[in-house]
């Protein structure tokens, strides 16, 4: 009980943090109604968002410790996000990621549902390119995979770290009309991969419409 209650302090910070990026995305429309979920690296485990909760009035009882199996690690009448083995996977396979946010935007939304599943969003000629970690070009072509939405959290796991494991120079991926996950090293890079790729497709949707 006594590590327990020294971990729920030392998270107080990274709540904090989450609590300030949930209010900053909220306010531009990313997370609707209690949609959406945040999370944070912390040691061996993570920190993530309660199931249900409404994103712009998050308080720090409103995350729970699991480990990258989704199961809680605190003996608290919590449950957390749905969708938390999609956070898991992200830093597995990313040690770098120490944050994931998933944002229900409605540019991802439509622009899935005007691709479809299985197939990628190519991001090519954008300056707004250069917010995404790593990218130091306009010229580079960012590939961002959509995946079939799936109530099935396990299954659709593995498919998108199957996915990973051959395409690893990625800065997100989408569920198709739902939303999508990206992640960062620090939580203002989160938030900037964020707002970056709202903004592109955003972009590709207004593209699409003038053709």
């Amino acid at each position: 009980m006594e590590i327990l209650t020294k971990m729920h302090e030392s998270t107080q910070n990274l709540k904090q943090e989450l609590i300030s990026a949930a209010k900053a995305m909220s306010a531009q429309a990313l997370l609707p109604a209690t949609s959406g979920n945040l999370s944070a690296r912390f040691e061996n485990l993570l920190l993530i968002t309660v199931s249900g909760k409404d994103k712009a009035q998050l308080t720090e009882d409103d995350f729970l410790l699991v480990n990258y199996k989704a199961e809680a690690v605190e003996e608290l009448d919590k449950k957390p996000s749905a969708e938390t083995l999609l956070h898991s996977l992200v830093y597995e396979t990313y040690p770098k990621a120490n944050y994931v946010y998933h944002v229900h935007s409605s540019a991802s939304v439509v622009l899935s549902k005007k691709i479809g599943a299985n197939k990628e969003v190519k991001l090519q000629n954008y300056e707004l390119l250069k917010a995404l970690a790593g990218n130091d070009t306009h010229k580079k072509t960012e590939l961002v995979p959509i995946f079939r939405n799936s109530q099935r959290i396990k299954l659709l796991a593995e498919d998108i770290k199957q996915f990973m494991s051959v395409k690893s120079d990625i800065h997100a991926f989408i569920l198709e009309g739902h939303g999508f996950y990206t992640w960062g090293s620090s939580h203002q890079e989160c938030l900037r991969h964020v707002e970056a790729l709202n903004t592109l497709f955003a972009c590709e949707i207004e593209l699409m419409r003038l053709n």
